[in-house]
């Protein structure tokens, strides 16, 4: 069962928190906020990149169950192999699979791009707070609930 829990700590920070904080999905914000502070290594309450891109490193082998050097739908337990080609996944796999081959290698993971946390980062400091993080899915929850007219 540690598949979907490091698929969705790893959506937490590389999907945009709107995905996060739209009504009805049932998700609870502070379990996301919770999954996206387990990168926090020093233990400060802050989320560096550098510290989230140390923790993807470690978490690659939960991704790379058969230890090809890529996560496919192959290396999903059964029971999640049907969410594969799910709107999250495929989202995930548009962002990060930089040669557009249908699989993630671990330099694509482990380096890919962290726009929620850009999102996050509202201070432009180069760490994220839990207030910080728990303002942009406020934020982008208030914005799924209007239909996206903010700002427009």
């Amino acid at each position: 069962m540690a598949i979907p829990r490091i698929l969705v700590a790893v959506a937490a920070f590389a999907i945009p928190l709107a995905a996060q904080a739209q009504p009805g999905t049932g998700r609870d914000p502070a379990q996301a906020i919770d999954r996206i502070f387990e990168a926090d290594s020093n233990g400060d309450g802050k989320v560096t990149r550098p510290e989230l891109l140390v923790w993807r490193t470690q978490q690659w082998s939960r991704l790379d169950r058969n230890r090809d050097g890529y996560s496919t739908r192959d290396d999903l337990p059964a029971f999640a192999a049907s969410r594969w080609n799910g709107p999250r996944l495929v989202q995930l796999r548009d962002q990060f699979d930089v040669n557009r081959d249908g699989r993630l290698s671990r330099a694509e993971f482990t380096d890919g791009p962290t726009p929620a946390f850009a999102l996050a980062d509202a201070n432009r400091d180069g760490t994220v707070t839990r207030a910080e993080v728990q303002t942009a899915l406020d934020t982008t929850r208030q914005l799924a609930q209007s239909g996206g007219a903010a700002g427009r």
